[in-house]
């Protein structure tokens, strides 16, 4: 695995959107209705621009593997990860994740806090976010179902808030 990550840009809507699509993405999203082109679009372009969001695109040699986005709000990072469906269960999730946070530490330091919330029932990325040190904080409701909320501890390894 040679993993090489770069910011996202415009010309990447539809790749994400194709990730963003794809079945089982939907299966453990909290809106699994398919998203519109013109809603991605306008979505992406926003995203884009907030000064608040960082998304980076993730490949192996020259092909895409998947995406992480943070969207800031205060002390809290909340991740959005996505492994392109073909690349599944070979540990690209937890090695693009390792990365994305290196990247966010060295732009934020540890005063930001990583956070996911993860549907109870996606196993897969339950593991993969405690893998990478994630521990669970609390849960909350999203519509019918119950989500776990984990948090990446700082530099010093104690949890904020």
């Amino acid at each position: 695995m040679r993993l090489v990550g770069r910011r996202a840009e415009r010309g990447d809507a539809e790749l994400l959107w194709r990730w963003a699509n794809d079945l089982e993405t939907r299966r453990n999203a909290f809106s699994q209705m398919p998203i519109p082109w013109p809603d991605h679009l306008a979505w992406l372009d926003g995203r884009l621009a907030s000064a608040a969001t960082r998304i980076w695109i993730f490949s192996d040699g020259d092909t895409p593997v998947g995406q992480v986005r943070f969207d800031m709000a205060g002390e809290a990072a909340e991740i959005d990860i996505s492994v392109a469906p073909e690349r599944r269960g070979r540990g690209y999730g937890k090695a693009m994740l390792t990365e994305a946070i290196d990247r966010l530490r060295a732009e934020h330091g540890a005063r930001v806090t990583p956070r996911a919330s993860v549907l109870e029932a996606n196993a897969a990325s339950l593991r993969m976010f405690r893998a990478c040190g994630f521990t669970e904080v609390g849960a909350e409701r999203r519509g019918d179902d119950r989500a776990i909320v984990l948090e990446l501890p700082g530099a010093s390894g104690e949890r904020k808030g």
